[in-house]
């Protein structure tokens, strides 16, 4: 095993060939998207798809799926799966809200203080479930799917099933001219491109690159990355070469909850109203990053890097076809059978690579033993 955690030999070529056609993927819907702009709209007018505007708007608006799919994607290459990010989502966005702008403990609390304890009850409950999945052995699929449901009852109790503005006389508090402005671009304000639209990069942004690199960082340089390679490929090998099997799957969802309440907190940010509905499904767009990026549901396989494009194709394809004037239906449509594909040509090239790697094995073993008897095997 590598210090990724791939195998050696056709492990880590279908890595690299599958990230590319990720990559490929995702240049291409683009590519189409913006002759299919150019031949039907007014000549002289530059696409909008390609409009720098528009590609740091398909950043901003992936930003806080691509955070979630971080963490989904550490849990999923130890051989678990969340189906509660969503509904946990909701619940941090209701509890930072309703403990800020009302008095859920008795008096609001400062903006500050009511993020840290939203966070921190997401990363208890999340490290609860790892706890429950690791000690006892049971699928992570029941347990979260539970978890879902529990996480959707504590928020609407939490807020009596209605919907919270973060707006305190007239100031949104996380968003634009707010106390913690965290839609703050960190391009000059009247900066416009080709287009005449005005280009943000808002902090959140960078917040979600920036975790990008240390996620991947950790899955292919340290110890603890590798460990959770190995629990994922298999569990049972890993503990008989001392690995504490159990920490290692609970650490994943310790560190998916937090991860996930981060997204939130720059979720509401963006739309600045809490509601059930702000997480609902997210983990449909969480889950589908993390497979179209090459991540595997039985555990011990995956890229970061091809997560973080498989969450930028999701956004692509909805600003593509919002573009192309699509109703919302068909963007459903278009993201299933984009994970249908990615799914089947994955499998496909490791099939290939595999076949590969086995003619070269049995030709190696044919060498070695013509020298062996200096006699050529037969064919």
């Amino acid at each position: 095993m590598t210090d990724s955690g791939e195998r050696l030999g056709g492990r880590k070529k279908f890595r690299l060939d599958y990230n590319l056609i990720v990559l490929f993927i995702l240049i291409a819907f683009i590519a189409i998207v913006t002759v299919m702009q150019i031949t039907t709209i007014t000549p002289g007018r530059f696409p909008t798809m390609i409009a720098p505007a528009n590609l740091t708007n398909i950043l901003s608006q992936v930003s806080a799926t691509g955070i979630m799919a971080m963490g989904m994607a550490m849990v999923m290459i130890g051989g678990g799966i969340d189906l509660s990010v969503g509904m946990l989502t909701s619940f941090v966005v209701l509890h930072l809200a309703k403990s800020f702008i009302d008095p859920l403990y008795g008096e609001r609390l400062p903006l500050l203080a009511a993020i840290f304890l939203s966070i921190v009850f997401a990363v208890a409950m999340e490290t609860g479930m790892g706890w429950i999945i690791s000690r006892f052995k049971v699928e992570p699929f029941i347990i979260t799917l539970g978890g879902m449901i529990c996480f959707r009852g504590i928020a609407l109790r939490i807020v009596n099933s209605q919907e919270i503005s973060m707006t305190i006389d007239g100031v949104q508090q996380l968003g634009t001219d707010g106390q913690y402005d965290l839609k703050a671009s960190i391009l000059p304000p009247d900066l416009v491109d080709v287009a005449g639209l005005t280009v943000n990069f808002p902090i959140y942004i960078l917040v979600f690159i920036g975790i990008t690199i240390f996620i991947w960082f950790i899955m292919k340089y340290t110890k603890y990355g590798r460990r959770i390679y190995a629990v994922g490929a298999n569990s049972h090998a890993a503990y008989l070469a001392g690995i504490n099997v159990k920490n290692i799957v609970m650490s994943t969802y310790t560190i998916n909850g937090l991860l996930v309440s981060i997204a939130s907190v720059f979720l509401l940010s963006r739309v600045n109203t809490a509601i059930i509905s702000t997480g609902q499904n997210k983990e449909i767009d969480v889950i589908a990053a993390a497979v179209i990026g090459g991540v595997a549901l039985s555990g011990g396989k995956g890229s970061i890097w091809g997560v973080f494009v498989g969450a930028i194709l999701m956004g692509a394809i909805e600003n593509g076809l919002t573009i192309m004037r699509q109703k919302a239906e068909m963007q459903f449509v278009a993201k299933g059978l984009i994970i249908i594909g990615a799914v089947v040509v994955g499998s496909i090239i490791e099939s290939m690579v595999d076949r590969s790697q086995t003619k070269k094995r049995q030709q190696k073993m044919d060498d070695i033993s013509e020298a062996a008897t200096g006699m050529p095997t037969a064919e």
